[in-house]
């Protein structure tokens, strides 16, 4: 993937060290740091007491780091996009990826996986036609949190790892419990989050919605130093503030989950803005870094 994201780097007259370094060492997130990506796959457990055992040590929980807040980004100028996933293929129809980029829908966040055993049999294609017509992508995984953590991010990460690998950051999709206590969420998150940038190498993104995060997730800080995709069906131009979590930005922002798209024959699919401009959100494509840190 470092290999591949350099041509991107170049283009945009950046270092391709802004790749290497966040796989050489620890950097803090919020209130959790992750440990160094180790060369080969490394082991992430809980201990149910807010920390996580690794083969590289035991993850801590420093003070806080400043975020920058948002700058402000016109409405109309934030780039568009798109997240699919089976559903949006009705009777095996393909989504036509030229007519999305044409209607004006920049990137697409894909389905890969699920739980500790569902693979999206179209993920591949759809990975693979996005980036072909010019569509940034990205695949998330829906989190099963009665299962495994580092299984679900081991089969997630070798399933976006293919045919080319995607261009956007990996997403933890988190909305269901499932009766696990806020305390015992975390530890789950936390270790999903270690395993997938141990074998990634990338902070990955975390999508939830405002309930889930400030009730299930118990509002913790924790994690407010990864990318934010918030789904908020506000009719507004933007998610509802204060966001919980202690996030101080929001990288995207799913807005509908009833947009018709010109390429995509289901009727409902979800549509996003990122808060950015396009400029950032290609430099965010190619480094992982938010555009509230692109200073």
């Amino acid at each position: 993937m470092k290999t591949r994201l350099v041509p991107v780097l170049a283009t945009l007259g950046l270092s391709s060290a802004l790749l290497v370094a966040p796989l050489t060492s620890g950097f803090s997130l919020g209130h959790f740091t992750l440990a160094p990506a180790p060369a080969h796959a490394d082991t992430t457990t809980g201990n149910g007491d807010g920390t996580a055992a690794t083969s590289a040590g035991t993850v801590s929980l420093p003070d806080p780091v400043a975020v920058t807040v948002q700058p402000e980004v016109p409405y109309d100028e934030m780039p568009n996009g798109i997240d699919i996933a089976s559903w949006q293929h009705p009777n095996g129809a393909d989504v036509d990826f030229k007519r999305v980029q044409a209607a004006g829908y920049t990137y697409v966040f894909v389905k890969a996986t699920e739980g500790t055993h569902y693979k999206n049999e179209y993920y591949v294609n759809d990975a693979m036609a996005a980036q072909g017509n010019g569509v940034l992508m990205g695949g998330y995984h829906y989190a099963d949190v009665s299962k495994d953590a580092r299984a679900q991010a081991a089969m997630f990460a070798d399933t976006i790892s293919v045919k080319g690998g995607t261009s956007l950051p990996p997403v933890l999709d988190i909305e269901e419990a499932k009766g696990l206590s806020a305390a015992q969420l975390n530890v789950w998150v936390r270790a999903f989050l270690q395993e997938t940038y141990n074998r990634v190498g990338l902070k990955p993104i975390i999508y939830s919605y405002r309930s889930f995060l400030m009730n299930q997730m118990g509002n913790t800080p924790d994690f407010s130093g990864f990318p934010l995709w918030i789904a908020d069906y506000n009719g507004s131009q933007s998610p509802t503030l204060p966001l919980p979590g202690g996030w101080k930005t929001w990288t995207f922002w799913q807005y509908s989950s009833q947009t018709q798209i010109d390429g995509v024959q289901a009727q409902r699919v979800d549509a996003n803005k990122f808060g950015g401009t396009m400029l950032q959100l290609r430099v965010f494509a190619a480094t992982g870094v938010v555009p509230a840190e692109q200073k």
